[in-house]
């Protein structure tokens, strides 16, 4: 009976360490301002907002700030329809906001169209999603031939811990990666690496222990050799 428990004991460690290594291991995500921006909006024509959703859901929120015409704010996913929020005439309605699901990895296009011809809609508009992606461009790439560079920027990690992911996908060029963290106004540089010829797997991985937003430069130092790349930063644990 002894030997029976102490199974039945080792077994139950056995999951829950199991379990604590699965929500460990999951992938670390920060809410994030997809898109922001304010405006007036006359009847003339709307106001379009294009971003790139980074999570399933995203929450699109719209401020009435001044003015008061009647106004339809239409929100689409590649180019089709999702849902929209109607700002009848007067001031009412100062704030609305929809959730729209299903749409990672799609372009979003925010529409505010002003449908009185002699009023005017000012406004703020905010889009927000969780995101495991920090970069503001999302993953880059490209191809750089000579002495050419490319430089990304990305938001602040709510961890405080990012990390950066450089791949050389093919050529033979040595490159430099420069790592900056923003301090106010001010860059401060973190780190600087060079990308060798010979370099395992053909990756650099950066960590960084910062909750400052980055910038990160790539530069190709060969002068006849191409250096095709790709280039990713994540909320690291």
């Amino acid at each position: 009976m002894k030997n029976h428990i102490n199974n039945i004991t080792k077994m139950m460690l056995l999951a829950i360490a199991i379990l604590a290594f699965g929500f460990s291991s999951a992938a670390q995500s920060c809410n994030a301002t997809l898109a922001s921006r304010s405006g007036t909006v006359m009847a003339a024509g709307p106001a379009k907002i294009e971003f790139r959703a980074t999570s399933n859901s995203i929450n699109v929120e719209v401020n009435k700030t001044g003015g008061k015409a009647k106004t339809t704010v239409n929100i689409y996913a590649n180019g089709s329809f999702k849902d929209r929020m109607i700002f009848e005439n007067g001031r009412d309605t100062p704030r609305m906001n929809k959730t729209i699901p299903g749409v990672k990895g799609k372009n979003i296009k925010v529409e505010i169209v002003n449908q009185s011809v002699g009023n005017k809609f000012k406004y703020s508009m905010k889009a927000t999603g969780s995101t495991s992606n920090l970069s503001k461009t999302g993953t880059e790439t490209g191809t750089m031939v000579g002495q050419q560079k490319k430089t990304i920027y990305t938001n602040a990690s709510c961890t405080n811990k990012a990390k950066i992911t450089i791949k050389r996908t093919s050529g033979n060029a040595r490159g430099t990666v420069r790592v900056w963290r923003k301090n106010g106004n001010s860059w401060i540089e973190y780190s600087s690496d060079t990308f060798e010829v010979s370099q395992p797997g053909n990756q650099m991985v950066l960590n960084v222990n910062s909750g400052q937003e980055l910038k990160i430069e790539l530069k190709n130092i060969s002068v006849g050799n191409m250096f095709r790349y790709s280039m990713e930063a994540e909320v690291r644990n």
